[in-house]
């Protein structure tokens, strides 16, 4: 037999996890996804989860459900704080002599193009 524990990890191992850096964690996340895709199973358990979303007699379906919302709607696309900000204009004009507006630049915040007014 193997002394492979199974389960959870510890909370002290889990502790050990902050002190990676940034790029280490980041290293260890792309590990951790390229595995779980190309894991042979990874087929049938998104077919069981989806199987257990939809089944209204499974006692999982909530957690299921849950699970699948979490990722697969974006949730800034549901708030008010989403990323969606107010646009900015602002309008250079220069100063006329006449009546008659002198031509400007419009400069839109949200394209970040820049317009000539002529």
């Amino acid at each position: 037999m193997t002394d492979k524990k199974v389960g959870r990890p510890s909370k002290k191992e889990l502790a050990s996890t902050k002190e990676l850096s940034k790029r280490e964690q980041s290293a260890a996340l792309r590990e951790f996804r390229s595995r779980l895709l190309l894991n042979p199973k990874s087929e049938k358990l998104i077919e069981k989860l989806f199987t257990t979303a939809f089944d209204d007699e499974s006692k999982q379906q909530g957690l299921a459900m849950k699970l699948l919302a979490d990722r697969l709607m974006p949730v800034a696309g549901f708030t008010s704080d989403g990323k969606q900000q107010n646009q900015v204009q602002i309008s250079i004009t220069g100063i006329g002599t006449g009546t008659e507006p002198s031509p400007g630049v419009t400069i839109s915040g949200s394209s970040g193009e820049v317009e000539d007014e002529d």
